[in-house]
């Protein structure tokens, strides 16, 4: 219980900071000059920010 516990506070942590530094950062990024091919793999980091934090949660209870 104690584990599943320290899970949710470190969850709990990952989402702050996903949510008011790490996007934040790759939305306001300057990508004007960028190739289309950069510009997608910019988006792709969003996407895998979001993933991890989603991953994080099935594996506190134990899905994963």
């Amino acid at each position: 219980m104690a584990n599943m516990i320290g899970a949710i506070f470190g969850l709990t942590f990952g989402v702050i900071v996903l949510a008011n530094v790490f996007m934040p950062t790759v939305k306001g990024t300057n990508t004007s000059d960028w190739t289309t091919a950069e510009l997608a793999l910019w988006g792709v980091l969003g996407l895998t920010g979001v993933m991890g934090i989603a991953y994080g949660v099935a594996a506190a209870f134990g899905i994963v």
